[in-house]
């Protein structure tokens, strides 16, 4: 089965991260893997909760077809294609990174997806669509390294 790697435990503890069902208390060096579905049900929970994306947004974040969505919301199909899997953990990665960048402002990080951005016209999330999940995690990432 698939597995999603979110970065290693060592990495939660320090940002004052958990994802339920994962113990921290483990090696620090031990990457956090989710099984695709773990994951993909972490992620549409933010896209609907935090991000408030609707449908249409959330199935071309993730290269589906909106029938594709409604197949993984009800838990009759799970992502296989390589692709999938990497714009899933891209996508948690970003969430994990604007948690700790806004951890003083949670409501930030939950709207910076959708504002307007100068490097990631003319949002986030619309930058993710047109050119992929990856950049956006890169950007993130590098903002988190200063």
């Amino acid at each position: 089965m698939a597995k999603i790697t979110l970065g290693t435990v060592g990495e939660f503890r320090m940002l004052g991260l958990t994802v339920p069902g994962i113990d921290t208390a483990q090696d620090p060096l031990a990457h956090i893997r989710l099984s695709a579905d773990h994951a993909l049900r972490l992620l549409l929970a933010i896209f609907e909760k935090q991000w408030k994306l609707d449908n249409a947004m959330q199935a071309k974040l993730l290269k589906v077809s909106s029938s594709t969505l409604r197949r993984y919301r009800a838990r009759r199909s799970v992502p296989r294609r390589r692709e999938q899997l990497q714009r899933i953990e891209d996508l948690l990665r970003c969430h994990k990174a604007l948690c700790v960048i806004f951890s003083r402002y949670p409501e930030q990080a939950d709207t910076w997806p959708m504002r307007r951005n100068s490097r990631l016209e003319p949002s986030p999330i619309a930058y993710a669509v047109q050119h992929g999940t990856g950049d956006v995690r890169q950007y993130l990432e590098a903002e988190l390294a200063g």
